[in-house]
């Protein structure tokens, strides 16, 4: 398994240098063949599967309650942490990848 920087398109506020993503904030990214969801919640960041495990919905656009991803099509919930299952018709996982930030870029690990 190697590190590779995600490359996350964003908006310089002024060209100040600052985090990749906003508490709150999440985007999807391509990399290789995988499409991966980035969030940060507060100061840590995720990266997992961007579809759903249920209906390979996109999970882009969902909303996420404390620390749970919700997949809007079924009502499929996920531990954005693990990946996990919470509820909702599914029982398989979302992929999770270690994720480090490093001078204000982003790492994921496959």
């Amino acid at each position: 398994m190697a590190w590779q920087r995600l490359e996350l398109a964003r908006e310089e506020s002024l060209g100040t240098p600052g985090p990749p993503l906003e508490p709150g904030e999440k985007r999807a990214v391509r990399v290789g063949d995988r499409e991966i969801l980035v969030l940060r919640l507060g100061d840590e960041y995720f990266a997992l599967s961007n579809r759903c495990t249920h209906a390979a919905w996109p999970l882009t656009r969902e909303p996420v309650e404390g620390t749970e991803i919700v997949c809007t099509l079924h009502g499929a919930r996920f531990d954005v942490r693990d990946g996990c299952p919470t509820g909702g018709p599914t029982s398989k996982p979302l992929a999770t990848y270690p994720i480090e930030l490093r001078d204000d870029e982003l790492y994921v690990r496959f």
